[in-house]
């Protein structure tokens, strides 16, 4: 990916990360009409989905949201997905989507191994405490 069009879609991940699913897929179609890239809907009749193909990244989708979903997910990924956890809260659902479509895993299966690693790595007795009790209660949330 040439420097200037890793720059533009690093800014279009990150201003991602932060919107509702609806303002993604609207941002996302904007981009599209703004710099030639493409947006297959699907026809009336039979089997199909959508198809995005933006800055050389090109998913489907069984509807508009989440083909932007994947598209944001894959652009993440191709920036090198999240270095590290980032614990603001206006970034959670963008993390969470992420990682569960890199290690395709579940949302209460990320939940029991990220609680799992808490208990085993963090040096915070808080932690591996809380972490424990997730794990005791197969309904707890993250």
């Amino acid at each position: 990916m040439p420097p200037e069009l890793h720059d533009r879609v690093a800014r279009l991940v990150t201003a991602l990360d932060r919107m509702t699913p609806e303002e993604r897929t609207e941002t996302i179609a904007n981009e599209v009409i703004e710099t030639g890239g493409s947006w297959q809907t699907p026809p009336q009749s039979g089997r199909s989905c959508f198809i995005i193909s933006l800055h050389g990244i090109e998913v489907p989708g069984f509807d508009a949201n989440s083909a932007a979903m994947h598209w944001h997910i894959d652009a993440r990924s191709a920036m090198g997905g999240w270095p590290q956890p980032d614990h603001d809260p206006g970034l959670r659902r963008a993390q969470l989507e992420w990682a569960q479509m890199a290690l395709f895993i579940g949302a209460e299966d990320l939940r029991r191994q990220a609680a799992a690693i808490a208990m085993l790595w963090s040096t915070s007795q808080m932690v591996r405490d809380a972490a424990r009790l997730h794990l005791d209660q197969p309904g707890a949330a993250a």
